[in-house]
């Protein structure tokens, strides 16, 4: 608990006590589950830039990420990733 004593009605700060200068303000704090689904979308729109959109075969995401196509297009539908976007035109 604090009190302020003052002689007067008002009372009145002296500029000098303020700080200068804004401290930084904290970034936002993802939570663990939001930070790792924002990490596994980025790796896998890398991989789809990378394979053009490919999902399976020797040169596609799915083999740069190391798991079965399968997997892949499962997450592409939680995570709602559009893979056209990375096609060749």
């Amino acid at each position: 608990m604090s009190v302020i004593v003052c002689d007067t009605d008002t009372l009145v700060v002296d500029e000098s006590w303020l700080p200068r200068e804004i401290p930084p303000t904290q970034p936002a704090i993802l939570s663990l589950g939001d930070a790792l689904v924002a990490r596994e979308r980025e790796m896998i729109e890398a991989a789809f830039a990378e394979s053009k959109g490919k999902v399976s075969g020797p040169s596609g995401a799915a083999a740069t990420l190391g798991i079965p196509a399968s997997t892949l297009d499962s997450k592409i539908r939680v995570l709602k990733i559009r893979k056209d976007k990375f096609k060749e035109t």
